[in-house]
């Protein structure tokens, strides 16, 4: 009851979108790539798309990146515990499984789980993100059912700037990280490097021993601490005008302590993640324009536990090799692309090799948009032929736009998708079934989107079929394996929006109500809550800005079998950013703020209120 409350109040401060705004002079209309791998601006696409930029980023204060992502419409978050824990997000009620991660255009996670260790990733690093929400198979290939993450690392722009970030706060947490960036319209050059590290704090509580014998009793009230050492770099060079050659890395490494019984304190993941790309753009004429691109991302940890107290290790390297094209012709733009992704996964434990075998995909690509009059319409298909199997799947996505006034715009899609079977359930000893067929989707939505200048809102609804899902089914006592047994159906509603009162005051918010049902059971998917929703108020000023947030979530299961139900909350966030002098600016934040005690998985503690505060130092050169 108490979260329908809230969901209602945000519902009322919602309606405040509808209110008259001062139409003063904000930043720019964002520019997203993700959409359709195009450069696009917001109000031109048409697809769900959510943009998280650095000032957000920068008043983030202790928060992780999965933390941010849970923030933003259409997505939601489940944690094992503190900074560095492993997480789920799940984009409309998809797992993570079903979500492509890039950063700057290359593909990363780990082919044993066929998720991307998004706890890992530093947001000192990060420039902004884009987050696609929607299937993005006929775009960017296998296992884009729910969407698209997408990274930007940070990037030199002309001129010099300097940056110096120190922080500390509340769970002994502390954050320090400098970067270079600059330009003088030939080369741009970007460096960074940044430490996080934490005490943290028990990520288990007694209940997660209910009903589990005592040998596998996981729960252990040590502090479970995250260090997290990060680099990012990039480097570009214009010969002449249409060329562009350019090279970027990102890279992570520590550790990350969780809880598997009082008789192993020392449990922890050592993780050694990296991913880097360099690239060739050239513009032939007016019209055509190519790019060159190729990537290398690393997934590397070692898990140290009660059952592997020497260590089980699991690597995964994927190599990323593309030919992009894009033509503008009289009507539209047209994008095309051949690419190849090679996967090489290695899992072993000390005295065997569970899995140590590649994975080649080649695709295809075809995408066209454009506009007529009041009209907009995108087309996309993809092939994509995988050498793990005979099997291959065409996918394609189509969108049509109608513009009812300037301000008034309504839209619909039809797209289908598939995830290709992760390693481990592909090859894994015991388990592993190599002849699973990928999960594949076909998903319909429609919206209406209202745009005037500084104001945004948009209603989007969804439907989503997913077959062939890829569950664990006992074969026999004390016996597993793999199998295409699942169906499930996501449907739901995405409200988002955003405002400007009296020219200084910002709302955002957004509101989601989501019915994500196994068609087999006709149980709720776990830990996916039916309603959820955010507000957020921020008071700019002439120094800086102070912020409200407030984030709701409904009850939801842990268990697949609608058992261990989690109850719903409502967090409290405050934040400040404020300018001691032209280069110096205060940081804080309040996470929690009324200490809620929640969880997002059964047995696995979340943090209590916390504070953090730092001091930025960008010198003007």
């Amino acid at each position: 009851m108490h979260s329908r409350t809230t969901v209602a109040a945000l519902l009322a401060g919602a309606g405040l979108l509808s209110s008259s705004v001062s139409a003063q002079t904000h930043e720019l209309e964002p520019v997203v790539v993700t959409a359709t791998r195009v450069e696009q601006r917001v109000s031109d696409t048409l697809s769900d798309v959510s943009i998280i930029d650095r000032e957000q980023i920068e008043a983030a204060g202790q928060s992780t990146l999965t933390e941010l992502l849970a923030r933003q419409p259409g997505v939601q978050m489940s944690g094992n515990g503190g900074a560095g824990a492993s997480v789920d997000y799940f984009i409309r009620g998809t797992d993570s499984r079903q979500t492509v991660v890039l950063i700057d255009g290359v593909r990363v996670g780990s082919g044993s789980s066929g998720t991307a260790s998004l706890q890992y990733l530093p947001l000192s690093q990060i420039e902004r993100i884009e987050v696609l929400r929607g299937p993005a198979s006929a775009v960017f290939g296998a296992d884009a059912i729910g969407g698209v993450i997408q990274i930007f690392t940070r990037r030199g722009d002309d001129g010099l700037q300097g940056e110096v970030f120190a922080g500390g706060g509340s769970y002994g947490t502390s954050e320090g990280s400098a970067s270079l960036r600059g330009g003088d319209g030939r080369w741009r050059f970007a460096l960074g490097a940044g430490v996080t590290s934490s005490r943290g704090f028990s990520s288990t509580n007694p209940r997660i021993n209910e009903g589990v014998s005592v040998a596998r009793r996981a729960y252990n009230p040590d502090h479970d601490g995250y260090l997290n050492q990060n680099f990012s770099g990039s480097l570009s060079f214009t010969p002449h005008a249409g060329t562009e050659i350019g090279v970027s890395a990102l890279a992570s490494k520590g550790y990350n302590e969780f809880d598997s019984g009082l008789s192993f304190p020392n449990t922890r993941n050592d993780f050694d993640n990296d991913s880097a790309s360099v690239y060739l753009t050239h513009a032939w004429n007016d019209a055509v324009s190519t790019t060159l691109r190729s990537g290398r991302s690393v997934e590397d940890f070692i898990s140290y536990a009660r059952t592997s107290p020497l260590g089980n290790h699991f690597r995964t390297e994927q190599y990323s090799h593309a030919l992009e094209a894009r033509v503008k012709l009289p009507l539209g733009t047209l994008f095309g692309s051949v690419e190849r992704l090679e996967q090489d996964v290695l899992s072993t434990t000390p005295t065997a090799v569970n899995i140590d075998t590649e994975r080649k995909i080649d695709s295809l690509q075809l995408g066209w948009s454009g506009a007529i009059d009041r009209h907009s319409l995108q087309l996309n298909t993809r092939h994509d032929r995988y050498s793990t199997s005979s099997q291959h799947k065409t996918t394609g996505n189509v969108a049509y736009g109608y513009r009812l006034t300037d301000e008034w715009r309504l839209h619909g899609g039809y797209g289908t998708a598939f995830r290709l079977p992760t390693f481990n359930q592909l090859f894994f000893p015991g388990f592993g079934n190599p002849d699973l067929a990928p999960e594949s989707s076909r998903n319909k939505e429609a919206g209406v989107v209202w745009q005037r200048k500084g104001s945004r809102a948009a209603l989007t609804a969804y439907d989503n079929k997913v077959r062939n899902l890829i569950n664990t089914v006992t074969v026999s006592p004390g016996v597993s394996e793999a199998r295409n047994v699942g169906e499930a159906r996501l449907r739901g509603l995405t409200f988002d929006g955003s405002t400007y009162l009296f020219g200084h005051t910002e709302l955002q918010g957004s509101i989601d109500l989501l019915d994500a049902t196994d068609q087999d059971t006709g149980d709720r998917l776990q830990r996916r809550a039916v309603q959820t929703g955010q507000l957020r108020v921020i008071q700019h000023m002439m120094r800086g800005r102070v912020g409200i947030e407030i984030q709701t979530t409904g009850d939801r299961y842990s268990n697949a079998d609608e058992t261990r139900r989690l109850g719903g909350y409502t967090l409290l966030n405050l934040f400040a950013v404020w300018k001691l002098s032209p280069e110096v600016a205060l940081e804080a934040r309040v996470n929690n703020v009324t200490d809620k005690d929640y969880t997002t998985v059964f047995g696995y503690n979340m943090a209590g209120s916390s504070v953090f505060a730092g001091l930025r130092y960008t010198p003007q050169f």
